[in-house]
């Protein structure tokens, strides 16, 4: 049996559809992909540059962790502020554990018609409610 002399093919990853009918099933329904939600390759780029420079959660360093970010975050939700998509200040490194927690923070200050604060929040855990101050 003799090697054939072309390169092997490469099949690109597709994502599994287990993972999107696990969400429907969970939640009752599915937001897109994040392509569908707005993030093109010009917030891939972005994201990318942010966490080269900014490799540990947020969150993390505050408590005294060294933990490494998993993912980039807007500070002020897209939902919210959409002008914002690609400001660098509106960002953030965390984990995925801290981004549960960040999400909640938004939740409660998008009720209370508080989401200007949420970078004071953010950047001073000393400035956060009682009930956000340990994460």
């Amino acid at each position: 049996m003799t090697k054939s002399s072309r390169p092997p093919r490469f099949t690109p990853f597709t994502a599994p559809t287990a993972a999107a009918a696990q969400k429907i099933a969970k939640t009752g329904t599915f937001r897109g992909s994040p392509r569908e939600r707005g993030y093109d390759s010009r917030w891939d780029r972005l994201a990318l540059d942010f966490r080269r420079r900014h490799p540990f959660c947020i969150f993390c360093e505050q408590a005294g962790r060294d933990t490494l970010t998993d993912l980039v975050d807007h500070i002020i939700p897209v939902i919210d502020r959409p002008e914002l998509r690609y400001d660098w200040e509106n960002l953030c490194s965390l984990c995925r554990g801290c981004h549960g927690r960040k999400f909640q923070m938004e939740a409660f200050a998008r009720e209370r018609g508080l989401l200007d604060v949420l970078p004071i929040w953010v950047r001073a855990p000393e400035r956060r409610p009682q009930q956000f101050r340990n994460c």
